[in-house]
C-alpha cells in the first residue's frame, strides 16, 4: 500500500510538472518582430510611395493588413512596423509620382510608374504570385529590401 501511495504521488508530481511545462512553453505566446522595409531605386524625389502588406494568399493582392502612403523625400524610403507578429507576408510597392492613388499604365496596361514586390519578384501580366513574393518573418528584428523598377 505504501508503494502504491508513493507511486501515485510521484505520478501526480510528474503530471503537474508536465502541465506547468506545457503552459510555459505554449505556442500561445505571440512572438513579434521589429520589421523594417527599405524601398530602393526611386527615380525621382517627387510624389509618394504606396506600400501594401498582406498576411495570407487569400488576402493577396486585394486586402492588405497595412496600407501606407509615405512622401518621397529621398531616393530610398524606410518603413518600420514595431510589432509585426511572426508569420508569412508579401508586400507590393509603387511610386505614385503624381499622387493620384493609382499605378498609372499605358494603353496596353503596362505600368508607367515604378513598382516592386517583396523578394523583388515580378509578375508576367499582373502582380507577382504569392509564392514568389511571400517571405517568413521569424526573427525579432527582420529586414526586407525591395528595389522598384
Amino acid at each position: 500500500m505504501k508503494h502504491l501511495r508513493l507511486l501515485l504521488v510521484s505520478g501526480l508530481i510528474f503530471l503537474s510538472t508536465e502541465i506547468i511545462a506545457q503552459e510555459v512553453t505554449s505556442d500561445s505566446v505571440l512572438q513579434i518582430s521589429r520589421f523594417t522595409l527599405l524601398v530602393e531605386g526611386i527615380p525621382e524625389v517627387k510624389g509618394e510611395i504606396r506600400i501594401a502588406m498582406f498576411d495570407s494568399e487569400q488576402r493577396y493582392p486585394e486586402d492588405p493588413i497595412h496600407a501606407i502612403v509615405l512622401p518621397v523625400d529621398q531616393k530610398d524610403i524606410e518603413w518600420i512596423v514595431e510589432d509585426l507578429p511572426f508569420g508569412e507576408y508579401a508586400i507590393a510597392v509603387y511610386h505614385d509620382k503624381n499622387k493620384n492613388g493609382e499605378l498609372d499604365s499605358n494603353l496596353l496596361g503596362i505600368p508607367k510608374e515604378n513598382y516592386g514586390f517583396s523578394n523583388n519578384a515580378r509578375g508576367r501580366f499582373g502582380p507577382a504570385s504569392w509564392k514568389d513574393a511571400s517571405f517568413k518573418v521569424n526573427e525579432t528584428n527582420y529586414f526586407e529590401r525591395i528595389e522598384i523598377k
